[in-house]
């Protein structure tokens, strides 16, 4: 039993949608006994909406970059959350920052604490006090580099309580140590796959902690860094469940 791990914007889906032949690809995967997910920096619920809009067949589901995951039958597998205390600060430390909003997972919904896109300034003190917990936090800037610098200094900050991850202009930040590795990692471990036989597919910076773990492969569109941390370019998944079927 082999497993692939796919990213979900950009990767699975381009320009929001989904090809009929990489979905017959997934299916003919599943169908020799494989098995197929998504990992992605949306937070769980999200991630769900998206694959059942799209008719997408899985066997797992891993959101919040890593830091939750369910089954086929959203059967939750593990979930990592940072408390109520330090959602304050990490707000605050993003509007301080330059982030543009606020965003805080947890429970099945997201919401906002501040967006300076609708002239929201100043953080919902209010809602955060009806927040007991985060999967995951994040934010967007106006470049890519604004993003990295931030990245960096959440990172040296909130070591031991957050881990940032850029995905182009946004930073996912959820609890720290989480990373989309360590989830499919957790997941292989519950389903009993070996490392070898994992196969991790993605298109931009918050992807390359899965593959550098295992078995990377860049779809053509990925990020310039992206392709050059894997041996292998695919078009689509035909050629990625035909490599490794």
């Amino acid at each position: 039993m082999k497993l692939i791990a796919s990213d979900f914007d950009g990767t699975l889906t381009r320009n929001g949608r989904i090809w009929e032949d990489d979905l017959e690809a997934i299916s003919r995967w599943r169908k020799a006994g494989n098995l197929f997910g998504v990992v992605s920096g949306r937070v769980l619920f999200g991630i769900e909406c998206e694959v059942e809009r799209h008719n997408i067949e899985y066997d797992y589901l891993v959101g919040a970059s890593g830091g939750q995951a369910e089954d086929s039958e959203k059967k939750e597998l593990f979930a990592y959350k940072c408390s109520h205390k330090h959602i304050l600060d990490m707000a605050q430390f993003i509007l301080d920052n330059g982030g543009r909003n606020c965003g805080v997972g947890y429970e099945r919904t997201h919401v906002t604490l501040f967006d300076k896109g609708r002239n929201i300034c100043e953080i919902d003190r209010e809602l955060l006090k009806t927040i007991s917990y985060t999967y995951q936090m994040n934010t967007y800037f106006a470049t890519d580099e604004e993003a990295m610098m931030f990245t960096e200094k959440v990172n040296e900050k909130f070591k031991g309580i957050f881990t940032a991850h850029q995905n182009g202009v946004c930073v996912d930040i959820p609890p720290y140590g989480v990373t989309k590795a360590t989830g499919i990692a957790k997941v292989a471990e519950i389903f009993g796959v070996d490392k070898k036989d994992i196969i991790s597919v993605g298109d931009n910076c918050n992807d390359l902690t899965m593959l550098k773990a295992f078995n990377g492969v860049a779809v053509s569109n990925a990020r310039a860094e992206v392709k050059e941390a894997v041996g292998f370019i695919a078009d689509n998944f035909t050629e990625i469940v035909d490599r490794f079927i």
